[in-house]
């Protein structure tokens, strides 16, 4: 059976951590609640013999289950199965992992963001096809790697709205945008971290794929921060936080 473990970081993001071979794992603890419920409910099903077959991902492996036996398939590594475990012990896994979210709920309130922010409880993320509506960090694949198509997304907060892609982006980091006294700055105001690498300043999250640098995007009303991802081009994106002005 899989071996875990959840807990809250340092800025009380829930966690969780697979010890061992199965580590790669980890990245699903990124999932937002409305698909960890689809994955719960799906697997229940391939257990009981409802669905023959269900395979779910989130950021490189793909989680490919049968009723006895679930792959887990390198998505980067031309679909090279690495491991395999019983489906019962990966459904355990994402089973445990909402009652824990259900148990333990983020708490909204961040002493770090200055007074005029807020970070609202629910937004929607259109992906220039579809909606997802959240009420965390978001970690998906787009719908469509065409940038005429992503170019398009943006975060809708009640009737407030940014184009994520084309309103006022920046890099975090000191290469273009910002001195290292700006960054640290907006490092300390939205709970990010700063590393150095051959001379640039960056911010990031633990939470963040290393792939990509984190963006921020803003208007008169939101700001939001994320990062795309994706090995040649944008093919998901992460959104850290948004924030209303």
């Amino acid at each position: 059976m899989i071996k875990y473990e959840f807990y809250k970081n340092e800025i009380g993001t829930p966690c969780f951590s697979i010890k061992g071979d199965l580590e790669v794992l980890n990245e699903l603890a990124s999932c937002n609640f409305e698909y960890l419920e689809e994955i719960v409910h799906s697997l229940e099903k391939v257990l009981e013999g409802e669905l023959q077959y269900y395979d779910f991902r989130h950021e490189i492996y793909s989680i490919e289950s049968k009723k006895e036996i679930a792959q887990i398939v390198d998505t980067y590594d031309y679909w090279k199965c690495i491991a395999e475990i019983p489906t019962q012990a990966i459904y355990l896994l994402m089973k445990d992992w909402r009652n824990y979210l259900i148990n333990n709920p983020v708490i909204t309130e961040n002493t770090n963001v200055v007074n005029d922010l807020e970070i609202p409880f629910n937004y929607i993320f259109f992906d220039g096809i579809k909606s997802h509506r959240t009420n965390s960090i978001y970690n998906d694949w787009l719908s469509s790697p065409d940038y005429s198509v992503w170019s398009n997304s943006y975060v809708e907060v009640q009737d407030k709205r940014i184009y994520i892609i084309k309103e006022n982006v920046k890099v975090l980091s000191t290469f273009r945008y910002f001195n290292k006294e700006k960054l640290e700055l907006l490092a300390q105001k939205y709970n990010l971290k700063i590393k150095e690498e051959y001379e640039i300043l960056y911010a990031y999250t633990d939470n963040q794929s290393s792939s990509r640098v984190l963006e921020i995007s803003q208007n008169d009303q939101l700001t939001v921060i994320y990062s795309l991802t994706g090995r040649n081009a944008p093919e998901g994106i992460f959104i850290y936080g948004v924030f209303e002005n």
